[in-house]
């Protein structure tokens, strides 16, 4: 009897234990619940990893800046990052891991197009949305996708915008060196097509993504029998900053005037470390100048706290980046659900007011066409570096003229 009652105290007594420490863990402050966003982008070589570099500093203060503000649905965002490399097999398991081991509700950073566009089919697989802030292929959209957004421009509507530019300059020949990839391609042959509608010749001039020496072939460019007076570089690795370089080596430049496909001139480091003085006369596109393109309220804070925070300008993919992560929050908010199923539908039939104005996602529904879940409102400045050291912000417009 005297052993029944021991056993049954102690039976009690770790009941009471474990019980206390039940409530005890309980009552302990739990780490508040998050949605997450994935970023995937190139942050190593041989991607474009100084771009990366501003994607995720961009997505970082953009979920920030929501925090803040109260979150979403009683929620913090939080940020996921994965280094793609700028690599097809690196950014697809990037993709995956996000979706099926993290959980995220959406993806966002994507740099390079090749890589895109296979992230891409990894979303929709799973049924989760990537967004395009600066992946300017048109296939990107062009299958009409539920789950596909881009806020940026695309291979033939810039090629429409610098067109115009192109013309009213005079030149006659553009050689296009196009790096093998469906960014530096698709861009090639999108330009050929709108600038041989309006009589100019074109040559394209393929090289590898990772070539570091295109001397062989600018040599090639300066010994035509007709050499071109444009040299339009399209490529988002190394070599889009050592051809201005090589072009004066051999003789091309400065006969032949040098535009840089999209604007990196204006905002990385590495153009004028790497291009000197041959970085001057050089002109670039860009959809943001500060004195030609007014900010939004919302674009102003941003610019200012990216500016205190990073101590540099952000370029115009800062801005869209910026947008497309708040076009997620308001889409959650306005859903009552993070469960991309129950917000994504409402994107594309939503007004967003971004940092450069409004955004709304088109839809043409002709089969191939970019315009899906597209936004329009990009407006295009030619930039001409003048003078050594020039950013965006200091250089000169050239077009469109006052």
């Amino acid at each position: 009897m005297a052993n029944k009652v021991k056993y049954v105290a102690v039976a009690v007594i770790i009941i009471a234990i474990v019980i206390a420490a039940a409530v005890y863990f309980f009552y302990l402050p739990k780490p508040a619940e998050t949605i997450k966003i994935g970023l995937t982008t190139p942050l190593s070589s041989p991607g474009d990893y100084k771009s990366g570099e501003i994607n995720k500093k961009t997505a970082e203060l953009a979920i920030k800046h929501i925090n803040e503000e109260g979150g979403v649905l009683g929620k913090n965002l939080s940020l996921v990052v994965a280094d793609d490399q700028g690599k097809v097999d690196v950014g697809v398991s990037a993709v995956e891991r996000l979706i099926t081991e993290e959980n995220v509700v959406a993806i966002v950073g994507i740099w390079h197009s090749s890589v895109a566009l296979a992230q891409k089919e990894k979303c929709i697989e799973y049924g989760v949305p990537i967004f395009a802030h600066y992946t300017w292929a048109d296939d990107f959209t062009a299958d009409h996708s539920e789950w596909v957004f881009r806020v940026s421009p695309y291979n033939s509507e810039i090629a429409k915008l610098i067109l115009p530019y192109i013309v009213d300059e005079g030149y006659e020949h553009v050689a296009v060196m196009a790096e093998d990839t469906d960014y530096g391609l698709g861009f090639a042959n999108a330009f050929k097509t709108e600038a041989e509608a309006e009589g100019i010749n074109v040559t394209i001039v393929e090289f590898p993504y990772d070539a570091t020496d295109l001397r062989s072939q600018l040599t090639e460019l300066k010994n035509m029998a007709n050499p071109p007076d444009l040299l339009l570089i399209a490529s988002v690795y190394e070599a889009g900053y050592v051809i201005p370089v090589q072009a004066y080596e051999v003789g091309l430049a400065p006969d032949c005037d040098i535009m840089a496909g999209w604007d990196y001139p204006g905002w990385s480091p590495e153009w004028w470390e790497t291009t000197g003085e041959y970085g001057v006369n050089v002109t670039y596109p860009t959809f943001y100048h500060p004195e030609k393109l007014s900010l939004t309220s919302i674009g102003q804070k941003f610019r200012n706290d990216y500016k205190a925070e990073y101590g540099s300008e952000p370029p115009i993919y800062a801005y869209f980046l910026y947008d497309e992560i708040q076009v997620i929050a308001q889409a959650i908010k306005e859903a009552g659900s993070e469960k991309p199923a129950d917000w994504v539908p409402l994107v594309h039939t939503m007004s967003f007011e971004g940092t450069t104005g409004t955004i709304t996602f088109e839809r043409e529904t002709t089969e191939g066409s970019p315009v899906w879940n597209q936004w329009l409102g990009h407006q295009i400045f030619i930039i001409k570096l003048t003078e050594q050291g020039q950013t965006t912000e200091t250089g000169v417009v050239v077009y469109p003229k006052e």
